[in-house]
């Protein structure tokens, strides 16, 4: 069904569509999308906030990552690799991480693949292949997608490696899926993007992702909606759990590719000894303290205002 209108009707039954809520009555991604290019665009006003030339080509990103990967996992023999045949700058698979042979990259940008492909999509497939029964954890079905992009994410900036450059190019997916799916055309998307300030070649790259598979008329392929998306979900969980003080339930994130509807089973099949613990655990979660202290004001912190915290503090700005 490539190529046919069929391809984004499965697509969206897979990972959904930009109208989509969170929860009843909740705003949807599209909204989302929208408040955070606000926030964006505010941010990336400031000259502090542009990223660093991108001076490292794939070759020596190749040698830094592959000393990285060798020194978090060393038994498992984990390759980084050229490939002169995608078009994404970087992508993991069960033992090894692809890079463009014509990519470049800056030192953040190093550090976001470091977090985002090695701690979470390698790590979790190293976490499910290591299962005694239940390798198959080591799989992403579709299913998964939104939860591993969502940690994925989530431990990008929980530790501080993301930046408002990349948090606008996620951004920018959902703005495209969500003009898409209101009919705009691959011309029309890529102009809207060059038009609000994107380069002509990020602005094509992401017109590219959103239809591809599809037709240059849509339906899109929704599937980078699973970045915000699943950011959220995982953050509202993560939330929950430290709320509650179930911290039991984090370490089920990592033991392989799973969706969040899995967590409860899965610790269920912990608890028996059916499913191991994760063998790797990113630093930010095995040691939880930190993290746990921060999380505990988000409850209350949420629960505020923002047009009266805007009212209140505006002034000082």
């Amino acid at each position: 069904v490539r190529g046919t209108v069929a391809f984004g009707r499965y697509a969206e039954d897979l990972y959904g569509a930009a109208s989509d809520v969170f929860h009843a009555g909740d705003p949807t991604l599209a909204d989302l999308g929208t408040v955070m290019e606000e926030t964006v665009a505010n941010l990336l006003r400031n000259d502090s906030m542009a990223e660093a030339e991108k001076t490292i080509d794939a070759a020596t990103a190749v040698e830094h990552l592959n000393a990285r990967f060798s020194a978090t996992f060393p038994e498992a023999g984990i390759r980084v690799l050229l490939n002169d045949q995608m078009t994404a700058d970087a992508a993991a698979g069960s033992d090894y991480l692809k890079i463009r042979s014509d990519a470049r990259f800056n030192a953040q940008d190093l550090d976001v693949l470091e977090v985002h492909e090695g701690w979470i999509h390698l790590g979790t497939t190293l976490n499910g292949a290591a299962q005694p029964y239940c390798t198959f954890l080591s799989k992403g079905p579709p299913s998964a997608t939104t939860t591993q992009e969502g940690l994925a994410v989530l431990t990008e900036i929980l530790t501080l490696k993301s930046s408002p450059g990349r948090l606008q190019r996620l951004v920018n997916r959902v703005r495209a899926v969500t003009l898409a799916e209101q009919g705009a055309d691959f011309v029309e998307v890529f102009r809207y993007l060059r038009d609000a300030g994107i380069g002509e070649d990020e602005s094509y790259g992401t017109a590219v992702r959103v239809f591809r598979g599809s037709l240059p008329s849509g339906p899109p392929f929704t599937k980078d909606l699973a970045y915000m998306r699943g950011f959220v979900q995982t953050f509202n969980f993560l939330r929950l759990a430290m709320t509650e003080g179930r911290l039991d339930t984090l370490p089920v994130l990592f033991c392989g590719k799973i969706t969040l509807e899995d967590i409860k089973t899965l610790q269920l099949l912990m608890e028996e000894g059916v499913v191991a613990a994760p063998q790797f655990v990113p630093p930010h979660f095995a040691d939880l303290r930190g993290l746990a202290t921060w999380m505990s004001f988000s409850r209350f912190i949420a629960s505020l205002s923002f047009d009266q915290l805007h009212a209140d503090y505006g002034a000082l700005l």
